[in-house]
């Protein structure tokens, strides 16, 4: 009964999403063709090597087409580029020109065809280059280059297609590569060789007291001496075994899954972060994207940052089971406030070194690892960011504060993920101290994390999705409003880590209860209709990229929290079901021991993988091709990268640092939480592998 229910689901699934049809097809691809390339570089490598020049220079232009309605090939642009919200602006060229070939192309004509050939900046009403102050010698370059730069590609331009533009330096690269080292540079050498002398010198004191007690178990056990076990805390044998070792604890072992889960869902983001970058770097076929959006079903991928709220809702969750936990086995009856302190600061010291580390590479040594066309448009702006904003990351404030010139993109999710898990820890401490408002108290934080998104959408007049438009990618969402006000801050991100709260709550107080759990046919076929509804429910979105609806609207404002937090109710079936065992062949593959390390090292993963992405997509010099295999194939080298450079953080810095931690942190939470029990067993508990400070982040 319940197969041939969820084959019926399935099939209506399917033909739902073939029902779902775009309202009209793509542009002719020889009517597209017909436009400007997008993108077009001169030979990086030929420019310094094939041509003489006493001044060898490669600039990267950004050129923006000047209008002309007497041009049909201007208003087949113009109407183009009208879609927004699923084609790039193709007037707004990317060029990267060779300036000496650039001299000799100009060689010959007279001065005045140079003068009608230069075109001067006119009203532009969109965002087209990056600020010269993000560039090493940026504006110097534009003053020494511009003119000449502006008529070369006009020459081109006119030639080619009988059009002209408006043409900017964005920067420039000179042949040889000079690496100028500050304090910051020294630094970075500094820490990291203190870090290799305190894994060598802890490795070699382990072993000594290894060799004096003889001890099988030696690695994996707790030491009984305090100072000891602080002077063990880099030793590299030790930190991985506790990073390959298996827990022992039975509620740990019962959400095991939640690695696997960690491990499946940073490989969804990279492959989105993939795809961005694919929009950001110069493609052969940029058609093969702007199709993309015509595409329903693709649409599921285009708006997968959805998918961002499952975590918020599993990160609440762990933070709320392994509250109720500790709370539960240290037996206290008087709750104290300065326990949400002793936390949240538990939480700050534990995620904050490896984050700062990777902050420093970002700032220092990152931008002198590659060279390239494309190098400097990678590494510059966020090396300028992270030295002049970098406090607003390890204040876990850059989902607010300069979000505009962010250091270290994808890190807005920690400030997000940070700020929600302080909230969360006043929620339920709230609700223990004050029991009978327990109902009001959910209650009024539910209305909140609905009401305010709300209001955000309706008076910010945003559509009712948060729009992924292929132009403000270019920039890496930096000038997109909708992304600054809407998708990263806290307040419109409240909803489903309130719902996994409520969740873990009610697991932990009927774990116990319901051993096997409620296996009714309709809740099985539930659980296995989660995929394809979640599918569906992202593919939904599609009709706001068809259909430029009047803002501000009530209904928008009203379905954006409303689609957003439906995810409460599909990954509570889905934890349902899985914690219940509904299929044991996915609660086994889940829950295999395999992925335990590597759910361990997503935290470090997370974070160091913005650089890998910069080496593998600006670290080129040719223009790339976009596709399937393409995607795939560059978000597998970047996971392994990503794991790599993880397990080095994770055993030089992350896991020592825990080590120390429990030693610093061993009596602080019995401030917190007034009661008589040992210390161990605070250790224990609020140490635990699948804590909610392990819990990384997504996008």
């Amino acid at each position: 009964m319940v197969r041939k229910c969820v084959t019926s689901a399935i099939i209506t699934c399917f033909v739902l999403a073939r029902c779902v049809v775009s309202s009209d097809p793509f542009i002719d691809l020889y009517q597209y063709l017909r436009m400007p390339k997008l993108f077009a570089y001169d030979d990086y490598d030929e420019c310094f090597n094939g041509y003489s020049s006493l001044d060898p220079m490669y600039c990267v232009v950004r050129s923006v087409i000047k209008p002309n309605n007497r041009s049909d090939l201007w208003n087949l642009i113009e109407n183009f580029s009208n879609d927004t919200y699923r084609h790039f602006r193709h007037n707004h060229l990317d060029r990267g020109i060779c300036v000496e070939r650039c001299r000799r192309a100009l060689v010959g004509l007279q001065n005045d065809t140079l003068q009608q050939l230069y075109v001067d900046k006119f009203q532009i009403d969109f965002a087209y280059i990056m600020e010269p102050a993000s560039f090493e010698n940026g504006a110097k370059d534009r003053s020494t280059y511009g003119q000449l730069i502006n008529v070369c590609v006009n020459h081109e331009l006119n030639r080619s297609h009988n059009l002209s533009a408006y043409s900017e330096i964005e920067y420039c690269t000179r042949p040889e590569r000079r690496i100028n080292l500050d304090l910051l540079d020294l630094s970075f050498i500094a820490v990291s060789l203190l870090l290799i002398f305190l894994v060598m010198a802890s490795s070699w004191f382990d072993h000594q007291l290894n060799l004096r007690q003889h001890e099988a178990d030696h690695y994996r056990k707790n030491l009984a001496c305090s100072k000891t076990m602080l002077l063990t805390a880099f030793s590299l044998k030790r930190n991985w075994h506790r990073l390959t070792g298996q827990s022992r604890d039975q509620l740990n072992d019962d959400l095991r899954f939640f690695q696997t889960i960690r491990f499946l869902t940073f490989c969804l983001v990279v492959m989105s972060h993939c795809w961005i970058n694919y929009t950001i770097t110069p493609v052969h076929n940029p058609y093969t994207l702007e199709q993309t959006y015509y595409s329903p079903a693709r649409h599921a991928v285009i708006n997968g940052g959805q998918i961002l709220q499952t975590f918020f809702l599993f990160s609440g969750f762990l933070l709320s089971v392994h509250f109720f936990n500790t709370r539960t086995q240290l037996r206290g009856r008087s709750l104290g406030w300065g326990v949400v302190l002793v936390v949240v600061c538990y939480r700050f010291v534990r995620l904050t070194p490896v984050y700062a580390y990777v902050l420093l590479l970002h700032a220092t040594w990152l931008a002198k690892f590659q060279d390239g066309p494309l190098w400097k448009r990678g590494v510059d702006p966020e090396r300028y960011f992270c030295r002049k904003n970098w406090w607003t990351n390890l204040l876990y404030a850059n989902n607010y504060v300069h979000v505009e010139e962010p250091c270290i993109q994808a890190s807005w999710y920690l400030a997000t993920d940070f700020q929600l898990f302080t909230l969360g820890m006043i929620l339920v401490v709230a609700v223990v101290k004050y029991p009978r408002l327990k109902l009001k108290l959910y209650s009024l934080a539910a209305a909140v994390s609905i009401i305010l998104p709300a209001l955000v959408i309706y008076f910010g007049e945003f559509d009712g999705t948060f729009i992924v438009r292929l132009q403000d990618q270019r920039f890496y969402y930096w000038y997109d409003r909708m992304y600054r006000e809407v998708y990263i801050p806290t307040h419109t991100n409240m909803g489903c880590y309130l719902g996994g709260i409520i969740l873990g709550a009610i697991y932990y107080s009927q774990r116990n209860n319901h051993a096997v759990g409620n296996r009714a046919w309709y809740l099985q076929l539930l659980w296995y209709a989660v995929v394809p509804v979640g599918f569906l429910t992202m593919m939904s979105n599609v009709i706001f990229y068809q259909n430029n609806f009047e803002k501000p609207s009530l209904w928008m404002a009203l379905f954006y929290p409303a689609m957003k937090n439906s995810w409460v109710l599909l990954g509570a079936i889905s934890l349902y079901g899985m914690i219940y065992e509904y299929n044991k062949l996915v609660k086994d593959f889940l829950s295999s021991s395999f992925f335990v390390p590597l759910g361990r090292l997503s935290y470090c993963a997370y974070v160091c993988h913005m650089a890998l992405l910069k080496l593998v997509f600006f670290g080129t010099r040719e223009t790339r091709y976009f596709g399937q295999m393409a995607l795939i194939s560059s978000t597998i080298m970047v996971v392994i990268l990503s794991y790599a450079f993880a397990l080095f953080l994770a055993l030089l810095l992350e896991l020592p640092v825990t080590a120390i931690q429990k030693y610093l942190f061993a009596g602080k939470l019995e401030n917190g939480i007034k009661s008589e029990n040992s210390r161990s067993r605070h250790q224990n508990d609020m140490n635990d592998e699948n804590d909610p400070q392990r819990n990384f982040a997504v996008q």
